[in-house]
């Protein structure tokens, strides 16, 4: 059992902030201003294209954010970069072949796409080509390239078709637990159809005090209340890290959901029958599906609802 804490926290104040804003983050992002680039070779590599994913994560978070700075991505130390005072040059790390130890330069992209679908098969083989197939596949390889400073060089584990695979494990692990989160929400609305649970009452109307659990205060003040602080603290200054702080952010939120699924059954069952606490417990998850839905849209990622 979940041990019981006590706490200050405001849920309804923070869960309807949170809400409001992740309703604001697309608007943002579409709307905002943003000059990020990417000056890559001619034979694109995978250090190329490392940059180009950054490029359109890092150019959805200065929209957000209304930076009009212009910012370079670039494989090569030594490219032909303008000169310009407001002009931000981000060298990108290379992506190291495992085999070789070396910068690969002749895996195309096409084929390290190939061998992290037949990784995503093997985990779960499907009947077919699927789309959720493609778009598991398209988030190893995002959370691959951008899970550590940008900067940094990169080990791509992928190529060397291991067992242990600790960014294949990780990237799966934050599907997988956004999936949860959206099978117990999709569950509770088709109970509520078949007059199996009560309707969601407003968040007004709903008493956050049966939140007492120390994962559900926990979840709340570090994720909850912790996301949009987080976007607003990205700056130029700190370019490199920003996509592996926004992975990092979605690995640890995972992490401690999956610890409190484990231990917490949020819909009622002939063992709890309390709809104000399973009421209280569905906003929380709802909260936490628009931050996973947010922090996709910011990555270029389709949420996926069965993993």
């Amino acid at each position: 059992m979940e041990k019981q804490a006590i706490s200050n926290l405001d849920f309804k104040k923070i869960f309807s902030e949170t809400l409001n804003s992740m309703t604001l983050i697309p608007l943002m992002v579409s709307g905002g201003r943003s000059n990020v680039t990417t000056r890559c070779n001619k034979n694109m590599t995978l250090t190329d294209m490392r940059a180009q994913y950054a490029s359109r994560v890092l150019s959805n978070i200065f929209a957000y954010k209304d930076l009009n700075s212009e910012i370079v991505l670039t494989p090569t130390a030594n490219c032909d970069s303008k000169t310009l005072n407001n002009t931000i040059t981000c060298v990108v790390g290379p992506v190291i072949n495992p085999v070789t130890k070396k910068k690969d330069v002749t895996t195309t992209f096409q084929e390290y796409v190939r061998l992290r679908k037949l990784r995503v098969k093997c985990r779960h083989p499907p009947e077919g080509e699927n789309m959720s197939e493609a778009w598991i596949t398209e988030a190893v390889v995002c959370y691959d390239f951008l899970h550590n400073d940008t900067t940094k060089p990169m080990h791509a584990v992928g190529l060397a078709g291991l067992e242990i695979d600790p960014p294949f494990r990780e990237a799966v692990k934050i599907l997988y637990n956004r999936s949860r989160v959206a099978c117990i929400l999709q569950k509770f609305d088709e109970g509520v159809d078949c007059s199996l649970y009560p309707p969601l009452p407003s968040l007004d109307m709903t008493n956050f005090k049966l939140l007492k659990q120390k994962a559900e205060i926990e979840i709340t003040s570090k994720y909850i209340a912790g996301f949009v602080p987080m976007l607003n603290k990205f700056s130029l200054s700190r370019i490199a890290k920003i996509t592996a702080e926004l992975w990092r952010f979605l690995l640890f939120l995972s992490q401690d959901y999956s610890h409190y699924y484990s231990s917490v059954r949020t819909l009622c069952d002939e063992h709890n029958r309390s709809h104000p606490t399973m009421h209280a417990r569905i906003w929380m998850l709802k909260v936490i599906l628009t931050i996973y839905d947010a922090a996709f849209a910011i990555l270029n990622l389709k949420p996926v609802e069965y993993v």
